[in-house]
């Protein structure tokens, strides 16, 4: 049975079976970060019942500086995460066997931008000191150093464009959803920016992870989260300004301080991300053709030290 039909008989028979006798099974899912409306979709699902009809009783809970949601998720203190491809991948090399059950980015968001008008071409960059996150997400930023022989300085930040808006480094990765847009916001318009997208290296990023032997032991509710999730982010797509209402009643929860106007672009941005370059509309699926570009990638420049196939990342 393909997976697609596996798929909508689950959530045939969870929706029966489940609902019709009241049986509600409980979940944690765990974002990769703090309260923002990269998540949108999810909240959504989660204030608007979706979850509920399809027999899931869902926790959101978001990520502490000292516990990751990868680390949670190997812990066993939440059951789904969103992770990005490359990240995933390298665990699955490391030996933490996770399966992609939803993927909702299609492109990369990763930039190299400029602090400096001089630096106008990658091998301008040679040297300089380049931002990059403490908690990972950089690995492109290494792949590209090695193989543009580069030699960049890389200089660590935690979750701040201080550095970069200091002058205190020559350039940082950023997220076009996230460091791009408050760099914009402090009024620095960049002259040059390098997309990842455009250099050879469109790779996308998030998805919903489980661990493998949870995903053998509760298939039905995997997929139910998926289906549940996959509504949310179609409902956000038609009704943008009532999910952003969601996402700030979830950062003043939080008690996460929040700009409407920053979170209404990201939203816009996350939701561009989730349409293939050729535009149309999200497929939340992950390709064959991504995986193996990805581990190509991460293989030869020393991150996995073997093939991660699509059949192993995806548990069919």
């Amino acid at each position: 049975m393909s997976r697609s039909l596996r798929y909508l008989l689950t959530v045939f028979l969870v929706s029966v079976f489940g609902v019709a006798e009241g049986q509600s099974r409980r979940l944690v899912f765990m974002p990769q970060w703090t309260v923002q409306s990269q998540f949108a979709g999810y909240y959504v699902a989660l204030e608007k019942g979706f979850y509920k009809e399809l027999g899931l009783e869902v926790e959101i809970v978001h990520p502490s500086a000292s516990n990751s949601a990868l680390n949670a998720l190997k812990d066993g203190s939440c059951n789904i995460i969103t992770l990005q491809l490359m990240q995933a991948m390298i665990s699955i090399d490391a030996g933490m066997e996770v399966v992609n059950i939803l993927q909702t980015s299609q492109r990369n968001s990763l930039l190299i931008i400029p602090r400096h008008q001089d630096i106008s071409s990658l091998e301008d960059l040679k040297g300089r000191k380049v931002g990059i996150w403490k908690a990972g997400f950089g690995e492109l930023g290494y792949i590209l150093d090695k193989e543009k022989k580069l030699d960049i300085n890389w200089i660590p930040f935690i979750n701040s464009v201080n550095l970069f808006i200091s002058g205190a480094i020559d350039a940082t990765l950023a997220m076009t959803y996230n460091e791009y847009l408050q760099i914009l916001a402090c009024g620095i318009k960049p002259a040059k920016v390098f997309r990842f997208s455009e250099l050879g290296y469109d790779i996308p990023e998030e998805g919903l992870y489980v661990m493998a032997e949870y995903y053998r032991q509760h298939p039905q509710d995997c997929e139910a989260f998926a289906e549940a999730s996959r509504k949310g982010w179609e409902w956000v797509r038609k009704h943008p300004e009532e999910a952003l209402d969601i996402v700030m009643e979830y950062a003043r929860r939080g008690h996460i301080k929040a700009s409407r106007v920053l979170q209404r672009r990201m939203l816009e941005e996350i939701l561009r991300l989730q349409c293939a370059a050729d535009g149309g509309i999200p497929t939340f699926t992950l390709l064959p053709e991504h995986v193996a570009n990805a581990s190509l990638l991460l293989r030869a420049n020393g991150f996995t030290g073997r093939e991660i196939s699509y059949s192993e990342i995806t548990g069919q």
